[in-house]
């Protein structure tokens, strides 16, 4: 579970008070790990946010997968090797027909 900023920063508030992480968790409702991981996030970068995620960037942006999605309501007959050569076409944009299935 991701515990939002003011989540972070109560629990922070709280183990500066000297409760245990065990208490904090009952306190805001959610698990201990949950707790230790945001507390020691916090405690190494010194901010209530979240890191950056580090999977694989998108190959579509917002725009590709709303052509897409319109591409295929206005004929749902395509297949994913059509709508894959309309979108090179349209959009210039490079990507694996089963980029477009997933879509």
């Amino acid at each position: 579970m991701v515990l939002s900023n003011v989540d972070v920063a109560r629990a922070d508030a709280l183990a500066r008070e000297g409760q245990s992480v065990r208490s904090i968790a009952e306190t805001i409702g959610v698990a201990k790990s949950t707790i230790k991981d945001a507390l020691r996030r916090f405690r190494e970068t010194g901010s209530y946010e979240r890191r950056a995620g580090s999977g694989r960037p998108r190959a579509t942006t917002e725009v590709d997968d709303r052509f897409i999605t319109l591409s295929v309501l206005r004929d749902r007959h395509l297949i994913a090797p059509e709508v894959w050569d309309r979108l090179q076409v349209a959009r210039n944009t490079r990507v694996s027909s089963d980029t477009v299935r997933r879509s």
